[in-house]
């Protein structure tokens, strides 16, 4: 009889953060704000459990990366997410506003972080804040490099 010594690559443990769970008081508003704020970013609700009071967003393609719980009390997170280009966090930006969330800082290139980091940054009704981050951004034609 064979024995496998070891995992076929499919198979292969991930290394990394696996997902992150925002508390949230009210998870139907939560989810309400998550689903359309990060839509740009490439999330969608991929589990919904209302009467638990929770959701799962993430990549369509992929599991749950996000998890919204209902609590009593929540507790109060800050969630960076990677976005493709500066249009997407724009769009992150625009989106999440437009859902109810508060702004923190519009969309601009961060030259305290890098040269070419452009990013946006709201507030959820719950203090959570959520950042969507693109570090290799391109400033307009004409316009100043950060230093």
């Amino acid at each position: 009889m064979a024995i496998a010594l070891r995992r076929p690559a499919t198979e292969a443990p991930e290394a990394g953060i696996d997902h992150v769970t925002i508390s949230t008081a009210d998870c139907a508003a939560a989810k309400a704000l998550y689903a359309r704020a990060l839509a740009p970013l490439g999330f969608a609700v991929v589990f919904d459990w209302p009467d638990g009071g929770r959701a799962y967003l993430g990549p369509p393609a992929d599991r749950s990366r996000l998890w919204l719980v209902e609590q009593a009390e929540p507790a109060r997170a800050a969630l960076s997410l990677a976005a493709g280009d500066r249009s997407a966090v724009d769009a992150f930006y625009t989106a999440a506003l437009a859902a109810g969330a508060s702004p923190v800082s519009a969309p601009a290139f961060r030259p305290e972080y890098t040269a070419t980091t452009y990013a946006a940054t709201v507030r959820d009704a719950d203090g959570n804040t959520v950042e969507a981050i693109c570090r290799h951004a391109r400033p307009a034609p004409g316009a100043e490099r950060a230093a």
